[in-house]
This record gives structure tokens, C-alpha cells and sequence, in this order.
């Protein structure tokens, strides 16, 4: 074998080696991708789930201690509360 036909073996089994290892490799690094996606939206989740918890519940009360509140004003004011703003204090 001459020097031009030993290369040419050696970029193939090198092409090959790439080639077999490449799938396994980026199916790995996508994994972690997802994975790590996945493990990021954890959070906000939780505070969708507690969000959502509150905003239910300010509606029951909203419901329960101020029924001549109009229907159109109780999502606003559950939202506003649960966002932070302040509690309705009723009509002064």
C-alpha cells in the first residue's frame, strides 16, 4: 500500500467512527436539552398553580361578602389582589 491509499483508509475509518458515534451523541445532548428545559419551567408552574389558587378563592369570597358587587367587577378585583394590589375594602 502506498502513502495516498493508507489516507484514504484512515479518513474513512475516521468518517465512520464519526458517523457511528454522531446519532448517540446528539440524542444525548438533546436529551439534556429537554430535560433542563423542562426542569426550568418547574417553577413557574408552581406559581401558576398558587396564582390560580388565589384568584378561585377571591372570587368565592368576593362572592360570598359583597353579593351587590357587580358580576363584571369581581375577575378585576380577584386579579388586582392577586397580583398584589390591595384587598377591596367596600364601599366607604
Amino acid at each position: 500500500m502506498n502513502s495516498d491509499e493508507n489516507i484514504w483508509i484512515m479518513t474513512k475509518s475516521a468518517r465512520d467512527m464519526i458517523n457511528a458515534h454522531l446519532f448517540p451523541i446528539l440524542a444525548l445532548i438533546a436529551t439534556a436539552s429537554c430535560t433542563s428545559i423542562a426542569l426550568s419551567l418547574l417553577p413557574i408552574a408552581a406559581s401558576t398553580t398558587r396564582w390560580n389558587s388565589c384568584y378561585d378563592v377571591s372570587q368565592i369570597w368576593l362572592q360570598r361578602n359583597l353579593p351587590n358587587l357587580p358580576e363584571a367587577e369581581r375577575p378585576a378585583l380577584s386579579t388586582n389582589y392577586c397580583n398584589g394590589g390591595q384587598a377591596h375594602k367596600g364601599k366607604q
